[in-house]
């Protein structure tokens, strides 16, 4: 059985049966996520920790609404280390594993939405 990235319940249920809306909604998440996610990696090369952790607690937001749990506290846990606790030891594995995650998770919602344009 293959392991879920995503589950589109709280979206659907927000939808009320409106299937245009939830893949609007992808669409959206697939193009706003990716470019946060450009951002993030061109960020990393100036080791721009506190601008990471801006970008990081949009995604956690955006991450609820999909129920990527994984992905969520991660972004969280990257949002707290700069913003919170200014504790940037570790960050730059973090936010490579943040970005490469998200990249197979773009990579699957495109993949089962043929969004190929996106």
């Amino acid at each position: 059985m293959e392991h879920k990235l995503y589950d589109l319940g709280k979206l659907q249920e927000i939808a009320q049966g409106d299937e245009a809306f939830v893949n609007e909604m992808v669409v959206t998440f697939v193009e706003n996520v990716t470019e946060d996610i450009e951002k993030i990696q061109s960020l990393r090369a100036f080791e721009e920790w506190k601008a990471i952790g801006e970008i990081a607690h949009r995604l956690a937001t955006r991450f609820a609404y999909l129920d990527i749990d994984g992905l969520q506290a991660l972004s969280a846990d990257i949002e707290k280390a700069t913003l919170i606790c200014e504790c940037f030891d570790g960050i730059a594995g973090k936010t490579e594993r943040l970005c490469d995650e998200t990249t197979l998770l773009l990579e699957r919602l495109k993949n089962d939405f043929e969004l190929n344009s996106v």
